[in-house]
């Protein structure tokens, strides 16, 4: 429930995840997601059996969301999902370890905030630039050095790559739909990769292409 958390949930969310927060205390600003319905709080201490439950939920597009905590043993009625990752980030490392090993035995993968070896997987430092997603992994060298190298890429992956990345994605949906062969298909992109249009984006000099210059720029790289 503390800052650690709140950092993942804020991705946990953006990625539309369910989230369930088991401790006795959380951040204000947990509380307030807790409060809107963003997120379910158990305000409780870690007990083992806690991550040993199914969740039960009646609308995955965020209507009258709720948790229903059912045993092990227990039926399991159908709407009933049970939790699909598990992150332990106390500030015990008993505790920790506890949830740790208790997710690896129940076959859930779980990330463990202290000891990122105890865990069975890590989060990478993310760039979003629209459709562009690139991701940094030091393997356990230190979150810090992800976010050093993790900040580089952004100021090299600018903004500007947002409005490149759209696009070169309707350029290829216009060139996989026109042209049937496989191998022309593979020179015009290649071509396409080589356009100056990064640069006319960064200069203020881009004029995005209608569906009629695009077939034109097709027929005439076409078979070069």
């Amino acid at each position: 429930g503390g800052q650690v958390a709140a950092h993942k949930i804020t991705y946990l969310l953006e990625a539309q995840a369910h989230v369930t927060v088991i401790s006795p205390e959380v951040t204000s600003g947990l509380q307030q997601m807790a409060e809107q319905h963003k997120i379910d709080w158990l305000q409780k201490s870690y007990e083992s059996g806690d991550i040993d439950y199914y969740v039960e939920r009646q609308d995955f597009a965020g209507n009258d969301i709720h948790d229903v905590h059912t045993g092990a043993q227990a039926d399991r009625p159908l709407g009933q999902q049970r939790y699909m990752l598990v992150y332990a980030a106390t500030s015990l490392p008993d505790v920790n370890a506890q949830v740790a090993q208790e997710a690896k035995q129940l076959g859930i993968p779980v990330n463990v905030a202290d000891r990122h070896e105890m865990g069975t997987f890590i989060n990478p430092s993310v760039i979003r630039r629209g459709r562009l997603i690139a991701s940094v992994s030091t393997s356990g060298a230190g979150p810090a050095i992800s976010r050093q190298i993790a900040q580089k890429l952004e100021h090299y992956f600018d903004e500007e790559y947002e409005l490149y990345m759209e696009f070169m994605y309707n350029l290829r949906h216009h060139i996989k739909r026109i042209v049937t062969d496989s191998q022309e298909r593979r020179r015009l992109l290649e071509h396409a990769a080589a356009l100056d249009v990064l640069a006319q984006i960064r200069h203020k000099q881009f004029v995005w292409w209608d569906e009629e210059q695009i077939e034109q720029w097709i027929i005439q790289y076409r078979g070069r």
